[in-house]
């Protein structure tokens, strides 16, 4: 069974505070061309998708110079809707949710479900529960491959859970969709990027994969 954690890419489409938002017109068509295309313009970081080192660490890999293999993961969903707006998750609410006898590690994602991509495009989007710097360290320290999340960032400015985690070749996935119909659950997550030379990030085609 395969679950689409993909927000769709459309015209005007939400994007976090500062990036344009993405145009999409129309640039050939079936009745005048014989063959129907579209023109884009958007930001690397738009709709789901992935962080490289390079976001926020001079000199780090792009996103076309990650291992294909780090797209495919063994990964758990874990459930943090009920969280209120603005609030740190820590160690132990971390802990207290990892589902009984998982062990996550390298080759790994840990996906937290905010409940915020129902906000998208809102005033709300943008208060979501944030990921605690110490929890950052923990999992990094596990050794962890990438983290993700449905809301539009895992922190808040000044972003200190990238500079924790990116700096580590730790990548970072935003504003997944769809986390409630894998929640709890551990599961294969196929994510992979858009190849742009010299990326700091690109949208993904993220699917969970369940057993």
């Amino acid at each position: 069974m395969y679950v689409d954690l993909t927000m769709e890419i459309r015209d005007g489409a939400p994007v976090f505070p500062g990036y344009p938002r993405p145009t999409i017109r129309s640039w050939s068509t079936i009745e005048r061309h014989g063959y129907y295309s579209n023109l884009l313009l958007m930001p690397e970081h738009v709709a789901t998708h992935v962080d490289s080192p390079a976001h926020f660490v001079e000199g780090a890999p792009t996103i076309d110079a990650i291992p294909p293999e780090r797209f495919f993961v063994r990964a758990v969903a874990i459930d943090f809707s009920d969280r209120p707006p603005m609030s740190e998750i820590g160690i132990r609410d971390f802990e207290e949710r990892l589902p009984k006898g998982v062990e996550v590690g390298p080759g790994w994602a840990v996906l937290f479900r905010t409940g915020y991509d129902a906000y998208a495009g809102t005033d709300m989007w943008m208060r979501y529960p944030y990921i605690g710097e110490e929890l950052a360290e923990h999992l990094a320290g596990t050794g962890i491959w990438s983290i993700g999340t449905d809301a539009p960032s895992p922190d808040h400015d000044p972003f200190n859970v990238h500079r924790i985690l990116l700096p580590r070749g730790i990548l970072i996935y935003e504003s997944l969709t769809n986390l409630s119909r894998v929640v709890g659950r551990t599961f294969r997550l196929v994510a992979l990027p858009i190849k742009i030379g010299g990326g700091s990030g690109a949208p993904v085609r993220a699917v969970a994969e369940l057993e």
